[in-house]
């Protein structure tokens, strides 16, 4: 088995596995994403961990650590590793790379997905290190002729700032995903979830990679929100724009907090909807900080003095809420609002 450094440069992404999935659905996400109906009902404040030094796109190396279960052999967990990194590239905000021992059938099963490439060379630099420990443990509830399947899966998931040398957090993360069997009288299964079916467990193993990114996401979403600098803004409608698009993690409709830094102080300014490009984007100003005064006079100056921008360079900021989910997250099967 030796190390390698794959490049997660297509479609999925990396995986990890938090909260808790309710038993009527097969993947139920905790995952905060905010609309602007829900925006209007918060107050008109900076989310937490903000910082421009993280606005733009940043590399995420991925490390698993151990994989264990009482129902799959090594193989199949090395399968399931591999699955949980590739998951995580289609958050978009991340530049993903995998540290990830494997052997050369278990990347040839993958190459049907066209998921890996294997880059020449590391990156030059990485600013975060996610490393975890995965337990996927089945147990089975039989009920005449059916059976249900539970997978309790955790992991034991580190992030680190590889720019500061410290750790960001530590999260110990739970889930469940269910199958269903039906067996004839001699205990055979004859519909549904069956171990011998290698279709059937890579789709397990793809569901649990799903649903584990699903929630990093959210974790990592918390951590390093996304945000970019304001280029240009008209003064009378305070339409905006942004340095940063979907390359950089910016989704149709993310809500985002305009704010200024004058005098050492960042001041939220109001509330804006995004319309991503490639890399930038348009927001949508609609409603402004009418509780702090210092907010009301600067967006007083800017509406009335066209050139307050040009003059107060690298002064405007907009970061949003929550993490942008790719569009195949947000099925009806996977994703359930909170």
């Amino acid at each position: 088995m030796k190390q390698i450094l794959f490049g997660i440069l297509l479609a999925p992404i990396f995986a990890f596995i938090v909260g808790c999935a309710s038993p009527g659905h097969q993947i139920n996400p905790n995952i905060t994403v905010y609309d602007r109906a829900k925006v209007s009902k918060m107050p008109v404040e900076l989310p937490g961990n903000y910082g421009t030094e993280n606005y733009g796109r940043l590399t995420l190396a991925t490390l698993p650590g151990t994989l264990t279960s009482n129902a799959f052999d090594d193989s199949n967990m090395k399968y399931m590793g591999l699955r949980m990194q590739s998951e995580l590239a289609k958050l978009k905000r991340f530049s993903v790379y995998a540290m990830q021992g494997a052997d050369s059938s278990i990347l040839q099963d993958l190459a049907d997905f066209g998921e890996i490439e294997l880059p020449e060379q590391a990156p030059a630099t990485v600013d975060l290190l996610a490393s975890w420990n995965t337990n996927v443990h089945a147990e089975e509830v039989r009920s005449g002729r059916t059976k249900r399947i539970t997978f309790n899966c955790t992991i034991n998931l580190t992030c680190k700032d590889m720019r500061t040398g410290k750790i960001k957090f530590t999260k110990d993360l739970d889930f469940r995903v269910y199958r269903n069997q039906t067996l004839d009288r001699g205990g055979t299964v004859i519909a549904g979830y069956n171990y011998r079916s290698k279709s059937d467990v890579q789709s397990l193993f793809q569901d649990l990679a799903t649903q584990a990114a699903i929630r990093i996401a959210n974790e990592l979403g918390n951590e390093y929100p996304v945000g970019g600098r304001v280029t240009g803004v008209r003064g009378t409608t305070l339409r905006m724009q942004m340095d940063c698009g979907v390359e950089q993690g910016v989704a149709k409709g993310m809500e985002m907090v305009i704010y200024a830094k004058l005098d050492g102080m960042d001041i939220p300014l109001g509330n804006a909807t995004a319309t991503p490009g490639v890399n930038s984007s348009m927001l949508e100003f609609w409603r402004k900080n009418t509780k702090d005064p210092d907010a009301e006079q600067i967006l007083k100056d800017i509406q009335t003095k066209p050139d307050w921008l040009s003059k107060n360079p690298d002064t405007l900021f907009a970061v949003g809420y929550g993490m942008a989910m790719p569009p195949e997250w947000q099925t009806k099967e996977m994703y359930i609002s909170n």
